[in-house]
């Protein structure tokens, strides 16, 4: 449905605005469906100047308290945290490629992330969590509840 706005602009910014708004609408619905199973999860996603969807590879990061033993000396249970990378693609747009995943995999490393995590979005059709599997540039389907589920 076309508003007086968008009858002034372009196809192709129409068709930026409606990626933009398919964008958002994944962001938040990840996010939604992660709280149904993560109780004590907390996310924290980022988005540009204007709202939209921002640069980098991490659209949305998972944290919570660590619950278990740390090994670290000196530090007590729940000093330390759990992280999960989750990146969000609505729409048509394309999964990640090999590009993409060394990237993923590089900053799950520097920040020690416990998952590198997929959510897509097909309005309407499909919406899926998925795993980045060790060692593999391979994605395996997942549910939310033991993504977000399980406690430390």
């Amino acid at each position: 449905m076309e508003g007086p706005l968008e009858q002034q602009l372009s196809p192709r910014q129409v068709a930026a605005r409606r990626a933009q708004a398919t964008g958002r609408m994944a962001n938040t619905l990840a996010k939604a469906l992660a709280k149904r199973f993560g109780g004590r999860w907390q996310f924290v996603d980022f988005h540009g100047p204007k709202g939209y969807e921002s640069a980098g590879i991490v659209d949305i990061v998972a944290i919570r308290k660590c619950g278990k033993p740390p090994e670290v000396p000196g530090l007590k249970k729940l000093d330390l945290f759990d992280i999960k990378l989750i990146q969000v693609k609505g729409g048509s747009a394309p999964l990640p490629g090999p590009e993409d995943i060394a990237r993923l995999r590089a900053v799950k490393a520097y920040y020690r992330a416990t998952e590198v995590v997929l959510f897509e979005w097909v309005g309407g059709k499909r919406s899926a969590f998925s795993v980045l599997e060790d060692k593999l540039d391979k994605w395996t389907e997942t549910q939310g509840a033991h993504l977000f589920g399980a406690k430390s």
